[in-house]
């Protein structure tokens, strides 16, 4: 009879919270333009004229002084949290950094394991801090 290869509880680990935290953004980012659509007047960007803007072909810096007075920074959203697309903006936010606790439960989870995996847990550990410090916004690149 053949054995069943299991994965280890790690790599499970970091699947499922890859998996629920992706599920939960796309929820969010799908939410978002719902609410930006109901409360127009109640948004960071004025939608009665993004398309437009967008349509024209204009730039992004263009695009947002018509609709918005100029862009407000990257995380907008933290200010703004109640407006469709400050609800938007945090539905992406999450989705690109669900590694960061995916990461770090990894790591939990590779110290928990008989034998303990210090260097991966180590790594999970400094990956997390990488993607950490550029979703802050201390490293940037232009």
């Amino acid at each position: 009879m053949e054995e069943k290869l299991r994965m280890p509880v790690s790599q499970r680990v970091y699947g499922q919270v890859i998996y629920w935290i992706t599920v939960v953004a796309a929820i969010v980012c799908m939410v978002g333009p719902v609410i930006a659509m109901l409360s127009v007047d109640n948004n960071v960007m004025n939608p009665h004229y993004l398309f437009a803007e967008i349509f024209a072909g204009k730039s992004a810096a263009e695009i947002w002084q018509t609709v918005g007075g100029g862009f407000p920074g990257g995380h907008f959203y933290l200010k703004h949290p109640f407006t469709g697309d400050g609800i938007s903006q945090f539905g992406l936010a999450l989705g690109c950094g669900c590694a960061f606790p995916a990461l770090i439960a990894t790591a939990i989870g590779y110290l928990r394991e008989k034998p303990k995996v210090y260097l991966y847990a180590s790594l999970c550990i400094w990956v997390a801090f990488m993607v950490a410090v550029s979703a802050i916004g201390v490293v940037k690149s232009h």
